[in-house]
């Protein structure tokens, strides 16, 4: 962000700026705010009696969470063996990978002992040697999925049922090629969709129903291609309206005029040119893009029931945390990961229920662990190694001032050490880099490509050649290989999706599910905050869109009185 953003900031919420820093991976100056100091203070653990002082980031927020998602593979999944079992499962590992790999549910097992792995601290050695070869020794997850139930190809799920190709989803039942949902029901392509029901290509909706190509609406009905509508029921093309039915374009059309309109229109996504600078509903003191019900919370983004957290993106029901991203019921946390139910801990990724750990990863109902991997019911280790807490309390520090000693600082862990190439993870589809930039910035490259092997037994469609009228569409398409008008990549069509477009009249998908998705992400403003003019008061304002943006932009004051009146 630019420095005018940063300082328009502190002075809106009177947080001084003590200190200002160059990052060391954009090169741009990023300031540390007297809360900032006041956290890292907070979070700073103490050990046998002795504060260890949280330092201040050498990245800019930007670079910090592009850090964070460099770890976070969502989408790309492989065939590979199973390290334990020896049969093939799906993983988000790609089979040139030098890890070990487990199926999940081994090992979510007792077939495993995360100790056996455990090594004594090599003081002639730094941590990120030590480290290293940690992460290459103890196995991983296949997947990452919590009680789940016949989503076999989820990932980052959790308590899902009878879904497929979902994606950061939790407490959701039938739904497909859709990522970012909680507790929703038969939804098919939506992206950030919460308490929605029947939903097709919607992004940013909640709690919709029977609605179909919208975007950033709310307790809406049988709507499609409708833009920041609130309680609306049947309307078309329509932006803006609250509490509206039978609208086209919006105006007010009546019920006979709509169904014929609903009956020959070719309807799809539309942009609304008017729109708020930013999205913050029912929320109190906040400052980013899509905060619900949230209080106090600074340069946030999807952000749902939390308070006083600080450059967090993806979180809910979190209470003072910093540098986070999916993080949920976590309090006191900074520098994590895809973490659940965490409390005091620093620096960990795809872990549960534990509190005082530090720089860990896939561990659950831990405490006091550190530098640890895929521990369970564990407290006081340190490289998989148990100690007594008398031990723990000795060697602990000596270690973190070894660190010191190196110049190794207490941040995220470095991107060399993911076990990703950038272009597997959602950093790419935030952050998107070239090859080149992304190598110069020391990330990894997935250059392996693995190619779907398409059965000589099996038909291929071009995407000119898939029947356009589904209710000419036969169960065979079910066994024939589909490939995208964009991309050139073979995709299928399953059963129940099959069904879905049955029912909701829908055409079959001409673009392969990562084409799809890929557009859906583009109805989303960036993660970026600019410092801007409301276009109806000429207040400035912040702002996701930047000044080169061509519609209307409106401060929350003149939004509110140009929509309700």
């Amino acid at each position: 962000m630019e420095k005018n953003v940063y300082e328009f900031i502190s002075n809106n919420i009177n947080d001084p700026i003590v200190e200002w820093k160059t990052c060391k991976g954009s090169w741009e100056e990023f300031p540390i705010y007297q809360s900032d100091k006041d956290f890292y203070d907070k979070v700073s653990p103490i050990i046998n009696g002795k504060r260890f002082q949280f330092p201040t980031p050498t990245l800019c927020p930007e670079e910090r969470q592009i850090r964070r998602l460099s770890f976070r593979n969502e989408r790309k999944l492989y065939k590979r063996t199973c390290d334990a079992t020896g049969k093939q499962i799906i993983s988000i590992y790609s089979p040139d990978k030098p890890y070990k790999v487990y199926d999940q549910k081994y090992w979510w097992s007792d077939g495993r002992d995360p100790l056996e792995y455990g090594r004594a601290y090599d003081f002639s050695k730094t941590f990120s040697q030590q480290f290293a070869e940690l992460i290459v020794e103890v196995p991983k997850p296949s997947l990452h999925a919590t009680e789940c139930e016949n989503s076999d190809y989820t990932n980052h799920s959790y308590y899902n049922k009878n879904c497929y190709y979902v994606f950061g989803a939790g407490y959701s039942e039938d739904c497909y090629y859709s990522d970012q949902l909680v507790y929703s029901k038969n939804c098919v392509e939506c992206t950030i969709s919460e308490k929605n029901t029947h939903c097709f290509q919607c992004v940013s909706c909640t709690n919709c129903s029977n609605c179909k190509y919208c975007n950033f609406c709310k307790d809406s009905i049988d709507c499609i291609a409708c833009n920041d509508c609130v309680w609306c029921t049947s309307c078309i093309d329509c932006e803006n309206l609250v509490n509206k039915q039978y609208y086209i374009a919006n105006k007010e059309v009546g019920k006979e005029q709509y169904e014929e309109y609903l009956a020959t229109a070719e309807l799809k996504h539309h942009l609304s040119k008017t729109k708020k600078a930013v999205k913050i509903s029912d929320s109190e003191n906040c400052i980013g893009n899509e905060i619900y019900n949230s209080k106090n919370c600074v340069l946030v983004y999807d952000m749902y029931s939390s308070q006083w957290c600080k450059y967090v993106c993806s979180d809910s029901d979190s209470i003072d945390s910093f540098d986070c991203y999916g993080a949920t019921k976590s309090p006191n946390s900074i520098e994590c990961l895809s973490v659940l139910n965490w409390y005091s801990n620093i620096g960990n990724l795809f872990s549960l229920n534990s509190k005082y750990v530090m720089f860990s990863q896939f561990v659950d109902n831990c405490s006091n662990v550190f530098w640890c991997i895929g521990l369970r019911n564990k407290q006081y280790c340190i490289f998989n190694k148990q100690y007594t807490k008398e031990d723990y309390d000795i060697l602990v520090p000596k270690i973190i001032s070894k660190m010191v000693d190196d110049g190794e600082r207490w941040e995220f862990f470095d991107p060399m050490l993911s076990p990703f190439g950038y272009n597997e993870t959602i950093a790419q589809d935030n952050y998107p880099l070239t090859k080149e930039d992304a190598l110069r910035k020391w990330y990894k490259r997935q250059e392996l490509d693995y190619d779907t092997n398409i059965p000589a037994n099996m038909s291929t469609l071009q995407w000119d050649t898939i029947p356009q009228d589904i209710h000419t569409v036969e169960d065979s398409i079910l066994n024939a290989i589909l490939i995208c008008e964009v991309t050139g990549k073979p995709f299928r069509i399953q059963k129940s999706e099959l069904e879905f477009y049955r029912k909701h009249n829908l055409p079959l998908p001409h673009k392969h599910p990562d084409q799809r998705h890929k557009e859906r992400l583009q109805q989303l403003a960036p993660r970026n905050l600019f410092l801007r003019e409301c276009d109806h008061c000429h207040t400035e304002i912040l702002s996701v869109y930047n000044t080169s943006y061509t519609g209307n932009i409106y401060c929350e004051k003149c939004y509110v009185k140009e929509i309700y009146g």
